[in-house]
């Protein structure tokens, strides 16, 4: 034993040698594969800026966006469907590293003298900006994502109006730049390069950014939208699906999409989401096949041999919900499609459809001029292409899809077609209040509909001082934090 150890004790020294004298006394274990520094890699961040955050959308969309806009509705653990939003912390962090990555690229760009990419990082930062304010109100955006440049880790709250004002110009910017360059970009999993792409949609959400204030700025909405569509070769729109900004999944991880079973979703955590109520009632009252595209028949029925589809109430109590019309078997789950296929469902920002519905809005308040009627039935078609279901030759003009000239007609198709749309088809229920059928359950917490999440718990703790000033400036009463309405409401 006594001789092994020592040849052991010999064969580490002769390692150590030989180690001294292949690598050097310089040697520092640098991985050659690895770059370490991306300032003359801005796609090695594009790529991330592009999957990570709409990868969390999908993932928002499923769970928490089509509760709130009432598209599906759980049948057990429920709270959530009763209006306990809380502060969805891990949303506002995706989101703050979402502008953090943005700004990043945009610092790098322009040190390269890189217009394109530049242009890229402003559009996907005004995303997820418009996102976070919407959600919150007034949040950090002129001081956020400073705190390894100037050690800034309290950063002052924006108000919204502000924020908003920033974000319509970061966005006439990139379009500014778009015009200016034809400088490829690298790594971008959603357009494949195409800057025309990105272009139109930097605009088209503009479009969306300018909607929003309707009830607060109209005359800024009018100024904007009627900017657009009046100089479409300057500033140029989605115009067809094939333009859709959304973010096309692959077979295999890590590119499928993440709520589905290739993706690591649990079956059990499906299953526990089904057809709301609330949309069954508007797609039966117009007799719209897309709720058999979205949606499976109840497993009662097909065990029958006589398909049906029924929705679940949105915001009853735990126990009540799961044996609600008989239990989940007599309630419709979402299509297979959402989660058994990784790549047939897109992780959507922005699609043509919504773009018509804008449209048709903005005519029908004659901030632009053409046909609102026009747009509205090119809005829903583009909706019924996008989703490859034919739709009935008398759809358009049958009862209660007939354009009426009247706002809530457009609202109730736009907010049919933002199905799985981020938060978007919640957004827009709380900009109009159409369709008027959303309304809470019959066990929700409150009488109204919420507005906000709550601020999360660290910006209580560590940003206290700007915390108390923002909410205080938006007249917030902290027992009943998601019922304020933010400021564009």
């Amino acid at each position: 034993m006594k001789n092994i150890k020592l040849i052991l004790l010999a064969f580490v020294a002769l390692l150590s040698i030989t180690a001294c004298d292949e690598f050097g006394d310089d040697f520092d274990n640098v991985n050659p594969d690895v770059a370490d520094n991306v300032g003359n890699n801005p796609e090695l961040i594009l790529t991330g800026l592009i999957r990570e955050p709409i990868n969390s959308m999908v993932g928002n969309a499923w769970s928490e966006g089509n509760l709130m806009a009432q598209y599906g509705a759980r049948i057990v653990f429920t709270s959530f469907d009763q209006f306990e939003w809380g502060s969805q912390e891990g949303t506002w962090d995706r989101l703050y590293l979402t502008i953090r990555d943005a700004r990043t690229l945009n610092e790098i760009a322009a040190n390269i003298d890189n217009a394109s990419y530049q242009a890229v990082s402003m559009i996907m930062e005004a995303w997820a900006t418009q996102i976070l304010t919407d959600l919150w109100g007034d949040v950090p955006y002129s001081e956020a994502s400073l705190g390894k440049l100037d050690g800034n880790f309290t950063p002052t709250y924006d108000e919204q109006e502000l924020i908003y004002t920033a974000i319509l110009d970061s966005l006439s910017k990139a379009n500014d730049l778009l015009n200016s360059t034809e400088v490829p970009v690298n790594g971008d999993i959603m357009f494949d390069g195409d800057l025309a792409k990105w272009q139109k949609f930097g605009n088209s959400l503009r479009l969306r950014v300018a909607l929003r204030l309707s009830n607060v700025k109209p005359e800024v909405s009018e100024s904007v939208i009627a900017q657009i569509f009046n100089n479409q070769d300057v500033n140029p729109i989605i115009s067809t699906n094939d333009d859709n900004a959304a973010l096309t999944y692959l077979t295999s991880l890590p590119n499928v999409k993440p709520v589905t079973e290739a993706g690591g979703y649990r079956s059990g955590s499906f299953n526990e989401y089904r057809m709301s109520e609330t949309l069954e009632s508007v797609l039966v009252d117009y007799d719209d096949p897309r709720l058999q595209t979205w949606f499976n028949p109840t497993a009662n029925s097909v065990e029958q041999g006589s398909p049906v589809w029924s929705g679940m109430k949105n915001g009853i109590v735990d126990g009540d919900a799961y044996t609600y019309k008989g239990g989940d078997a007599y309630l419709s789950k979402f299509a297979d499609m959402f989660y058994f296929e990784p790549n047939s469902v897109q992780g959507l920002l922005m699609k043509y459809d919504e773009v018509q519905f804008i449209l048709a809005e903005a005519a029908l308040n004659g901030w632009i001029a053409g046909d609102a009627q026009a747009f509205y039935e090119a809005g829903i078609t583009a909706s019924f292409e996008y989703w490859e279901t034919e739709m009935p030759a008398d759809y358009l003009t049958q009862d209660g899809v007939a354009f009426d000239g009247e706002l809530e007609s457009i609202i109730t198709q736009k907010w049919i077609s933002l199905l799985y749309t981020d938060y978007q088809g919640f957004l827009e229920f709380k900009r109009t209040s159409f369709p008027s059928v959303i309304v809470p359950g019959p066990d929700a917490f409150y009488s109204s509909y919420p507005s906000r999440f709550e601020y999360p718990t660290p910006e209580r703790s560590l940003n206290a001082s700007n915390y108390q000033e923002a909410v205080q400036r938006q007249g917030i009463d902290e027992s009943r934090f998601v019922m304020a309405k933010v400021w564009w409401e």
